[in-house]
């Protein structure tokens, strides 16, 4: 099911299929690595790390309004996949530098 531009694309892209296919993309990521398919790997697992903040934030605090962070997480996601199917590796607004910053030994 590998692309034929990139072979890392399509592991980059199930990055960001929630825990689990960023458990998946890790995985397939160590047998041969990818820079495409590491760059987002980065990039997943910052946005798994802020659903989790905000689940404990909202948790926390029990304001309901918080949920909206939630709409946040999701357009993040989105804009993940997009990246990683166009091939580009191009960092999620505000946080993208960052988490590669973070975590530049994963991947």
């Amino acid at each position: 099911m590998e692309t034929k531009g990139n072979p890392g694309k399509t592991t980059a892209i199930i990055a960001y299929l929630a825990l689990i296919g960023w458990i998946i993309a890790f995985i397939l990521n160590n047998k041969d690595k990818n820079a495409l398919a590491s760059y987002h790997i980065r990039q997943s697992l910052g946005i798994i790390l802020m659903y989790v903040a905000v689940s404990i934030l909202i948790r926390l605090t029990g304001i309901e309004i918080l949920w909206l962070l939630y709409l946040g997480v999701l357009i993040l996601v989105i804009i993940g996949i997009m990246n990683a199917s166009n091939e580009e590796e191009k960092p999620l607004p505000i946080f993208g530098e960052y988490f590669q910053d973070w975590f530049k030994g994963i991947g």
